[in-house]
């Protein structure tokens, strides 16, 4: 997108050229002699004829500039250069009193948006061109365009109005539009063609089309044909939609297709229907300045149909979500009402039927120099194991309020020394709880194979947690006048942070007395701290921990103004004095872990990132995740990053990118697994520009021991440059 709005520069170009004229008198010259004619006011230049006013330059073989009128007359070889773009002409004639212009025989761009037209005219607010064509690439037999009889362009709102349009490839025209606004900030249309061939989809040829409709609407289909499954089709859309009030954006992508194959069983051995199809959605609208709508619909027919047939879409979205949510925006608050779904029944979600939430920002109490904050939320929770095991019959579900309340004091001890006190409860009501017994007896005792059977106490509940702690906070920082032509150092800033945090939550005591659906998930990212922040409502244990760190930022000036970052090194250690089981069913220990977190990025070329965690007490490694990549210019790139869980995960990845020439690039990318020792993907291509308006990608890929893709892949993917 910030390539597309180039063009508004390009078309203001056509206008504000003027603007300098009335501003300052022009200079003109010439190779040959000027000649004056003193009766006309007349002054002719002819031979690399230039007329420089400000930041403009006008060259033709002829100039004639009529001084009585303002009127300048440029004729052959017309180029008009400012800012860094041109625009030629055949005939160029400018009013400078009424600020009127016409140009004939146009053409003017920056990849990717080239115009050529017939001939242009109007004022600084607005141009009319006529026989005018957008080219998105350079202009030729392959690329993509627009074209119109007529195009208005307004720049106050960067808006093409156009009557009658085309949408042609080459001069090859593919659809036809009765008229069309195109705003210079979007990307009118979408080509996406993937082609290839394995044993499990046989030959095969996926399309992914978006045109045009209106000035807020863009419609096509996604359209496959694979020899040993048939065919899949369905309607995608894009809308973007802006008033003074409104704004609306959103994507819709469907697919259906009758499996003439045997596809392997899905997740939890579920077999696989003939009738396949899938449903991705996502929207937002804001409403003036205080209420926001976000949903995010995902229906899939069975957990692998878009591994099956859209894998990029299974790369980024491998548990599909489904929720809706209202936010307004009060002045110190937000109210919210939020609700998950489960359309897909091969999935255990904790739905909220819905989530109805009331959040205060924290506000000043009184004079006393302490802040208080508050929330209160309802929601209707319903999980069911029904779809996903056989042993549990009972679906779960409750009416749940939530209320949380935190006060704060902050001292400021020294100048460099905060000590913040801090207290808060969230007290907890459960109505209308069921829970099968031998769910609740997993939830209990998660880390057993034949966990017992328990009953839930009764259907309703109030559980009390209450929370004190403090956050002790030290700042301090340096500079030094430290200068390095090489990595662009010019001085270097120093700031630390030393924190020490500590918490203390209450014993819930609700042992078998709440139905578990927010149950705490697998999550290896350094703990919440603050009670009211926690998610896992249903699942809160008796926590008293002490979290020490110290934060260290070192940056320097920026080119221009501000500062850069060259280096992040974080250092954390929580110290538990209530212990309890780790994700593998283990105690934890009391100095629990130590995670070091580091970034490096003294150079454009040059980024390292790397997070890890340490069992403290022996300082064995637990997790690593690290990423580095080294750039040449625009020559070549490559990419290392790793990522380690003791006793489960232990894998690299390489990523290369090497420019031959302007027109092609090799591509590489593999993977490997210490655990198995085998290189698990390995993927080799070729990136072609057809054009400078199409990209090419021939692919060769390699897996090994893959559950539900071939073995060895090829496939060619067009798509429009830049998209």
């Amino acid at each position: 997108m910030p390539r597309i709005a180039r063009l508004f520069p390009l078309l203001l170009l056509i206008t504000k050229f003027s603007l300098p004229l009335s501003a300052a008198l022009p200079e003109l010259s010439s190779i040959e002699p000027l000649e004056f004619d003193e009766a006309a006011q007349r002054l002719v230049a002819r031979g690399d004829a230039r007329l420089d006013f400000q930041d403009t330059r006008l060259t033709a073989d002829r100039i004639t500039y009529y001084q009585e009128y303002s009127l300048a007359d440029a004729l052959g070889n017309v180029a008009i250069s400012r800012d860094g773009y041109r625009l030629i002409a055949d005939r160029l004639s400018y009013d400078t009193q009424d600020s009127v212009f016409a140009v004939d025989i146009l053409r003017t761009g920056q990849w990717p948006i080239y115009i050529s037209g017939v001939n242009a005219g109007g004022t600084t607010e607005k141009t009319t061109f006529q026989g005018a064509t957008i080219y998105y690439g350079n202009p030729g037999p392959f690329t993509p365009n627009l074209s119109s009889d007529q195009i208005d362009f307004t720049t106050e709102d960067g808006s093409l109005r156009m009557d009658a349009t085309t949408f042609r490839i080459g001069s090859v025209p593919v659809a036809k539009l009765p008229s069309y606004t195109y705003y210079v900030d979007q990307m009118p249309y979408l080509l996406e063609v993937r082609a290839g061939s394995d044993s499990e989809l046989g030959t095969y040829l996926q399309t992914t089309t978006l045109f045009p409709v209106n000035d807020w609407l863009r419609a096509g289909a996604n359209l496959d044909l694979y020899t040993e499954r048939g065919v899949l089709v369905g309607p995608t859309a894009q809308y973007s939609y802006n008033t003074e009030t409104n704004t609306i954006t959103g994507a819709l992508s469907t697919g259906y297709i009758s499996d003439q194959g045997d596809p392997d069983p899905g997740l939890y051995d579920k077999p696989i229907d003939s009738d396949r199809g899938f449903v991705e959605w996502r929207h937002q609208h804001h409403i003036g300045e205080r209420i926001s709508v976000t949903a995010s619909a995902s229906y899939w027919s069975d957990s692998e149909v878009t591994r099956d047939f859209r894998e990029s879409y299974f790369k980024d979205n491998q548990q599909p979500d489904t929720f809706a949510e209202a936010v307004y925006a009060g002045d110190n608050y937000f109210l919210s009402a939020f609700g998950r779904f489960r359309p897909n029944d091969f999935q255990l979600v904790q739905e909220r039927l819905p989530e109805v939430r009331f959040d205060l920002l924290p506000v000043p109490v009184f004079n006393t120099g302490a802040y208080q904050r508050f929330s209160a939320s309802y929601a209707h929770l319903e999980e069911d194991f029904g779809d996903v095991t056989d042993d549990i019959d009972q679906a779960s579900e409750s009416d749940r309020f939530d209320f949380t309340y935190r006060i704060e004091r902050p001292i400021l001890l020294t100048d460099w020394l905060t000590l913040t006190p801090l207290a808060g409860a969230r007290i907890t009501h459960y109505e209308n709880q069921e829970m099968d017994s031998l769910a609740l007896g997993r939830y209990n005792d998660p880390f057993s194979d034949n966990p017992a059977t328990v009953e839930l106490k009764d259907d309703q509940y109030t559980r009390e947690i209450y929370e004190v702690g403090f956050d002790l906070e030290a700042r301090a920082y340096a500079t030094y006048a430290t200068q390095n032509k090489t990595w662009g150092i010019d001085g270097l800033r120093h700031l630390v942070r030393p924190v020490m945090r500590y918490r203390y939550f209450s014993d819930p005591d609700s042992d078998n007395e709440i139905a578990a659906i927010d149950r705490t998930a697998f999550d290896l990212n350094r703990p919440l701290l603050d009670l009211s922040d926690l998610r896992n409502v249903d699942s809160i244990a008796e926590t008293h921990l002490t979290r020490l760190g110290v934060e260290n930022l070192f940056q320097t000036r920026a080119e221009g103004y501000g500062s850069r970052t060259l280096a992040a090194l974080n250092f954390y250690q929580d110290i538990l004095f209530e212990k309890q089981q780790r994700y593998d069913g283990d105690e934890q220990d009391t100095f629990n872990a130590t995670w070091v977190e580091l970034m490096l990025s003294p150079a454009p070329w040059l980024k390292f990132e790397i997070a890890s965690r340490f069992q403290t007490e022996d300082m064995s490694l637990e997790e690593l995740r690290s990423r580095t990549s080294i750039r040449s210019g625009e020559i070549w790139q490559i990419g290392l990053s790793t990522d380690f869980l003791h006793q489960n995960i232990d894998q690299y990845r390489i990523d290369f990118i090497y420019r031959v020439n302007e027109r092609h690039s090799f591509l590489l990318d593999t993977r490997y697994d210490a655990e198995s020792g085998q290189f698990t993907k390995t993927e080799i291509g070729i990136n072609t520009r057809l054009n400078n308006a199409w990209e090419i990608i021939y692919a060769l890929t390699f897996r090994q021991d893959a559950s539900r893709e071939s073995d060895v892949e090829f496939t060619v993917r067009l798509q429009l440059a830049g998209q």
